[in-house]
């Protein structure tokens, strides 16, 4: 009898043993699973980080097309996600000019001011980034606004900023001096014409001085007789 006792609780005991280890798998099996868990969140925390310290290159040589015509030089150099650099412009009226924006993500953000003569014009382009090409939208302002509004394209061409060069600006002609009027010489080509003389004939009392008086009568004034003086 006692030895059936002892076999009845050793079974129950050995029942006991089987859960309680069953239970201990299963504890350390549900804790793998959580530290995996962790583990892949931490990766994907640590690729976000990583994207964040490191944003998209764009320092290059860039080629730059608007849709107005005119086709562009743009060199950009970058620290972190601020962009900087020059642009240049060598059609027929070239100039040159500065590039200041940002990069985030795919998306760029770029002004570039242009000096056109003595003026000033600032070219605000937002763009997106892919497959070695920004391509988006840009507008040109002026003090009072949009001037004009397109859109753009831009190739990098040289990763080497380092041999931009800007344009050759051609020196304005200095203005033609007023036109001054020699006032000497003037005056020694202006001849003074003389008056013109009459050409009546006087008449010469010499010429018919033996006529005249040739006879008393005819130094007496007309109306006169030769006997009204004679007594």
């Amino acid at each position: 009898m006692l030895t059936k006792f002892m076999s009845i609780g050793l079974l129950f005991v050995l029942i006991i043993g089987a859960g309680m280890c069953e239970d201990q798998a299963e504890g350390v099996e549900n804790a793998t699973v959580a530290m995996d868990n962790v583990t892949m969140d931490m990766n994907a925390t640590s690729n976000v980080t990583a994207e964040e310290a490191a944003p998209l290159s764009l320092q290059y040589i860039w080629s730059l097309s608007l849709s107005s015509g005119e086709q562009i030089t743009m060199a950009l150099n970058q620290s972190g996600a601020e962009l900087f650099g020059s642009a240049k412009y060598e059609g027929a009226e070239p100039w040159n000019g500065v590039v200041v924006g940002s990069v985030n993500g795919s998306s760029v953000d770029l002004v570039l001011t242009a000096l056109k003569g003595r003026s000033l014009v600032p070219i605000v382009m937002k763009g997106i980034y892919s497959e070695d090409t920004i391509t988006g939208t840009y507008s040109v302002y002026s003090p009072r606004g949009v001037v004009s509004s397109g859109k753009f394209t831009a190739m990098w061409i040289n990763p080497d900023t380092s041999v931009y060069t800007p344009a050759v600006i051609p020196e304005a002609a200095p203005p033609a001096p007023a036109a001054q009027t020699n006032v000497t010489e003037t005056e020694q080509t202006t001849t003074t014409q003389p008056t013109q003389l009459s050409t009546r004939k006087f008449f010469d009392v010499t010429e018919k001085k033996e006529e005249i008086f040739s006879s008393p009568a005819s130094i007496i004034p007309p109306g006169i007789g030769m006997g009204a003086g004679l007594s």
